[in-house]
């Protein structure tokens, strides 16, 4: 085995360098082979952890079913199977892998997963931890906490619903529950974000989760806050837009164009006035965007309110304005999820089975970006066409 998951992924991209080494971490198939097997002893054939290593790496390659997962486990080499811990001559159906997916402990396998990319991340030297050795102060970094609906996993008792914290910087997801089916995304919000370390986190949340019970959770916890305000909040809205706005400074300013359209962002901020009704609230924003569609010319102006516990002076106002557009970065997660893994037009529906494939794509994903890529189709396409690269990356060869 290699004595480094890092070594490995550098060599993946001849352009990416990664310091600090973790020989200290397991193999990502050890980090699988860990996870609770669910199979009676006297019925297994072969060993759980080899399996979901080799479904991950079909997951890595493009596939978007079980039916596409089972056929490239099937087309490995049968030295290499047995030498993975699987039967040479192993014919393992769709049906097969689709009930003992549905059968495994999703939160013992997301707990394990999100820890090792957790792990691997503080190994990744991006621009955020580099400004962290020499800056003054512990640089603060984004967690983006959104929902998604698995849309093919519908079934009469209800539709998989998964709420995760991702990193801004990264796009890996460090924790990941599921929603109740006769619930929604607030009460798993506590439990998600319970066994984090948020003493460097900016929580960034949509305006469903601008909770006064969630902002004290996050500064019990040591982490600050980041919450669009909307007519959720009718209160703090109707306080927010009275601020005088247009006597404040133009604090931030952005001209980007891409995607077919131009946007400008202009962003106001505003020490908030004794009894603003929201608890741990030091500042208040706006954000005007401006947005033109380059092809047809239409422009569209929206205005956002948002409330921070940073203190006035704790990061700058370019950083601040960064941390509120980067949020959207789990929005672009869900994205490559739909589109590049079809996830929305998956059909599994049995048990934890939507779960699990959904928590294989977050994996994916997370590794191909610590790994350096920026377009995860690009990647895709490397690893099905190098698989020896993939077998490096699960640590299954040297």
């Amino acid at each position: 085995m290699p004595s480094s998951t890092i070594d490995v992924l550098s060599r993946h991209l001849e352009h990416v360098t990664l310091t600090d080494p973790a020989s200290e971490l397991p193999t990502l198939a050890q980090v699988l082979d860990a996870v609770p097997d669910p199979r009676h002893r006297r019925g297994r054939r072969y060993r759980l952890g080899p399996l979901l290593a080799l479904s991950l790496l079909a997951v890595l390659s493009g596939a978007t079913s079980l039916a596409k997962i089972t056929r490239f486990i099937a087309g490995y080499d049968p030295d290499l199977r047995i030498r993975v811990g699987l039967p040479a001559t192993i014919r393992l159906a769709a049906s097969t892998l689709g009930r003992l997916l549905a059968r495994l402990d999703s939160d013992a396998l997301d707990a394990a997963t999100c820890a090792y990319l957790a792990a691997l991340t503080t190994c990744h030297p991006s621009e955020t931890t580099a400004q962290t050795t020499t800056a003054p102060k512990t640089r603060l970094l984004g967690l983006a906490v959104d929902g998604k609906t698995l849309r093919g996993s519908r079934t009469g008792d209800g539709v998989t619903h998964l709420l995760a914290a991702v990193r801004h910087d990264t796009q890996t997801v460090l924790a990941q529950r599921q929603v109740d089916a006769k619930s929604n995304e607030i009460p798993a919000f506590t439990p998600l974000l319970s066994g984090l370390d948020l003493s460097a986190m900016v929580i960034t949340t949509d305006a469903l989760h601008t909770q006064h019970e969630h902002a004290r959770q996050i500064i019990a916890a040591g982490g600050h806050f980041l919450f669009i305000v909307k007519a959720n909040q009718p209160t703090l809205h109707r306080r927010l837009k009275a601020l005088p706005w247009r006597e404040a400074v133009l604090n931030d300013r952005t001209d980007e164009r891409g995607h077919g359209r131009r946007e400008i962002r202009r962003m106001k901020i505003c020490t908030t006035r004794p009894g603003l009704p929201f608890p741990h609230a030091a500042q208040a924003i706006q954000v005007k965007r401006r947005r033109t569609d380059l092809k047809t010319g239409k422009t569209t102006i929206v205005t956002i309110y948002a409330i921070t516990s940073l203190p006035l002076g704790r990061i700058t106002h370019a950083h601040l304005a960064a941390l509120i557009r980067g949020h959207w970065s789990v929005e672009a997660l869900h994205h490559i999820r739909d589109v590049t893994y079809r996830e929305d037009a998956c059909k599994v529906r049995t048990g934890a089975a939507p779960r699990i494939l959904a928590s294989l794509r977050n994996l994916a994903v997370g590794l191909s970006r610590l790994i350096g890529w920026t377009n995860i189709t690009a990647a895709t396409d490397h690893y099905r066409s190098h698989p020896a690269d993939g077998l490096q990356l699960l640590g299954l060869t040297t």
